[in-house]
């Protein structure tokens, strides 16, 4: 969905929404407007519902600059397309979330009771990519308990986090997955329903979404793309107006400075869930063995590219 810039623009801002794709391009627009006028040439944006697309929107260049999750950025550094230079920090400068399951206020009581049951529940959750949105949940609250999400539920649907929100209160599913950062707008968005559901588990912390920008990028122009969104509603004579467009286009305080180092947690977590599952995979001592090397081959690929263990 193409809300800004014309045909001819060169530099593209690409998001990952969490609710509806329009309504996200819409409330990022100002803050594009005024990165165009940064760089002196025209912005468009580009909204998108999963990492898939972004994805390949990121790889055949139609995407420069991606607001991405953190599972989604670790793919992009891995392709060797992108470099983190940024982080978004919410409302109150927090700059960390958490993954949650919800469920409806006479749902299971807790995790425990709901682990009792296999096969009486559905879910909504994220795609397999999605790092708050499955691969936290799936690791933390089930892996850990020896439970493997999918074969435990007895259906899982995939969407988003409002897409997720939305199936529980019309009750199309059991449990949703969500996420501390969207159950807080989605609370303001839909007070009715919110009252009807509650928290059932939380995840530890992780660093909350990057900027990545191509690599490609004239060096020029990603040092003004840093600075741009680094002093964004801190620094300069529009900081009141600009904080008022950062709240609006995702309830943001700004920007903080970071790296590709930033998704050492997400690689590790990414290990520890594929290791569980092989363990439980019906597979031969050698397929086993072969299929442990190629995880921690790539671990230390990874590894390395984003800055080495330490």
């Amino acid at each position: 969905m193409l809300l800004a810039g014309t045909a001819h623009a060169d530099l593209t801002l690409g998001l990952l929404a969490g609710k509806g794709e329009g309504d996200v391009a819409a409330d990022w627009q100002p803050v594009a407007s005024d990165l165009s006028r940064a760089l002196g040439q025209p912005v468009k944006i580009i909204a998108v519902k999963d990492d898939a697309e972004l994805l390949r929107r990121f790889a055949n260049k139609e995407i420069q600059i991606a607001r991405a999750n953190t599972g989604a950025a670790l793919s992009l550094i891995e392709q060797g397309n992108g470099e983190i230079f940024a982080r978004l920090a919410l409302t109150g400068g927090v700059a960390e979330y958490r993954s949650l399951l919800l469920v409806r206020n006479d749902g299971p009581a807790d995790l425990d009771a709901l682990l009792r049951d296999k096969q009486r529940w559905r879910i909504g959750c994220g795609n397999v990519t999605s790092t708050a949105g499955y691969v936290i949940p799936a690791y933390h609250a089930f892996a850990k308990r020896n439970v493997l999400l999918e074969p435990f539920f007895r259906e899982v649907k995939t969407g988003n986090a409002e897409d997720n929100f939305r199936a529980l209160a019309e009750k199309r599913v059991d449990v949703a997955v969500s996420n501390s950062d969207d159950l807080d707008k989605l609370r303001e968005t839909y007070p009715r329903d919110f009252k009807t559901m509650r928290v059932l588990w939380q995840s530890p912390s992780f660093s909350y979404d990057p900027l990545v920008y191509r690599k490609d990028l004239p060096a020029a122009t990603r040092a003004t793309i840093a600075r741009f969104f680094l002093d964004y509603g801190r620094k300069g004579a529009n900081t009141a107006q600009e904080k008022t467009k950062l709240y609006y286009a995702d309830q943001l305080s700004g920007f903080l400075p970071s790296g590709n180092r930033q998704l050492r947690e997400v690689t590790d977590l990414q290990l520890y869930f594929e290791l569980f599952k092989l363990t439980l995979a019906k597979s031969t001592g050698a397929e086993r063995e072969a299929r442990e090397k190629q995880l921690y081959r790539r671990y230390n690929q990874l590894v390395a590219v984003l800055g080495g263990p330490k």
